[in-house]
């Protein structure tokens, strides 16, 4: 087949000039990551990389539609989307599902857009859970979604149902004007419904919303709050405040440091670091206690010192990367395979167009032709940032997707 062939060409080069650069990609490397042991067998497997990481995490991109317009992921005027006929089916979806959890895969995590808006969503989430279960018998299998919350509380029993077990709700301001300045839409009340039903709902279904015994550990509920200079960043305290006080601690409450991506106009005069955040909560006069966190966590995880349960996260992606210890990989609702968040355009390889242009009848034939590239696209992963170095380098190259067209 001469565009598959082509294809595999292309990712030779690109591996090779992958290699020259890994000596200068590799002095990126933080130094206070925790060591990941990579003794189970796993070099030859698809699914690692050059620098020793294997993923077994995969996010599913399943729109790229969204009924927000929020300021850090598109512009005003919203973003130039493809027609439906060139998004994956569902039973192209099931089929990748299929073919990442027998190399591993066992955790799922369904994004946007917004992902809520994607029709038979439910049967779609109870087949991903059935084929990790399938694959992974003894493993977490978990699927996730991200959403902004604002449908949620119409699905939210129904996924749960249908094998979700954990779901992460974007909010950025617990003040409507803002909220609406923000995300140009109405709809606080919405979100902050959602929050208090998907506790219910998993409360309803294991007993408790953490995933810990006796309702300790990871909370199955976190927010996900992006944080900007000027903007909202005077409300770090009151997030923290309502996981304890509004939610009784049974959400985990998490501040992303704001990412550059096309079209998000991200300036260095407006980011708030991981640093800046901490000293505006503890200058609030909340008091937090380090906690573990895990081998693959993006999230650096404190607790509230007067609380149980709370835990207040922290997403370092810009000034504290965390990319040593990276165990993702995303497919975008287009059916791209996209080894790096801040990957370019040009590293995005298409498993779609290989599922539906390979002449071969031989299942077995159209399966190895994935798993080449996807070994391939793996293979030229970079170490850190998607070779850019540093944010502002990333805003510089201006390479890459609105976020919206990448799946949070």
């Amino acid at each position: 087949m001469p565009r598959l062939h082509a294809l595999r060409q292309q990712l030779r080069h690109e591996k090779q000039q992958q290699q020259k650069q890994q000596s200068s990609d590799i002095q990126l490397a933080p130094t206070t990551e925790p060591t990941i042991d990579y003794s189970k067998n796993i070099d030859n497997n698809i699914l690692t990389d050059t620098h020793g990481r294997h993923h077994n995490y995969l996010r599913i991109s399943l729109s790229e539609r969204c009924n927000l317009r929020c300021q850090y992921c598109m512009p005003p005027e919203g973003v130039t989307l493809s027609p439906p006929s060139n998004l994956l089916t569902n039973d192209e979806i099931i089929r990748l599902v299929k073919l990442f959890a027998k190399n591993g895969v066992d955790k799922v995590r369904l994004t946007g857009g917004e992902p809520l808006l994607r029709k038979d969503l439910v049967p779609l989430v109870r087949s991903i859970s059935d084929e990790l279960q399938k694959s992974n018998a003894a493993s977490s299998n978990l699927v996730g979604i991200t959403t902004n919350g604002i449908s949620l509380s119409r699905q939210i029993h129904d996924l749960v149902d249908a094998g979700l077990t954990g779901v992460n709700i974007s909010l950025d301001t617990l003040l409507s004007d803002r909220f609406q300045e923000i995300t140009r839409r109405k709809g606080l009340d919405k979100v902050m419904r959602a929050i208090g039903d998907s506790i219910g709902a998993f409360q309803h279904r294991y007993g408790h919303v953490r995933t810990g015994p006796n309702g300790s550990g990871v909370s199955r509920v976190k927010i996900n709050c992006v944080v900007m200079k000027n903007f909202n960043d005077d409300e770090l305290v009151d997030f923290v405040n309502m996981a304890t006080d509004t939610f009784g601690g049974d959400v985990d409450m998490r501040f992303i440091e704001w990412m550059p991506f096309n079209d998000n106009a991200w300036s260095r005069s407006r980011f708030v670091s991981y640093q800046d955040m901490m000293d505006k909560i503890t200058n609030g006069g909340l008091p937090l206690t380090r906690m573990i966190d895990g081998p693959n966590d993006t999230t650096k995880w404190w607790q509230v010192s007067q609380s149980d349960s709370t835990r207040i996260g922290f997403i370092t992606s810009m000034s504290e990367h965390f990319c040593s210890t990276c165990n993702r990989l995303r497919i975008t609702a287009d059916g791209k395979i996209k080894t790096c968040l801040f990957g370019s355009n040009e590293k995005e390889v298409s498993l779609k167009d290989i599922m539906r242009q390979s002449p071969s009848d031989d299942p077995r034939q159209q399966e190895e032709d994935l798993i080449q590239v996807i070994h391939a696209a793996v293979q030229r992963k970079t170490f850190a940032l998607g070779g850019h170095g540093s944010a502002d380098n990333i805003a510089k190259a201006a390479d890459n997707r609105p976020m919206t067209l990448i799946g949070g």
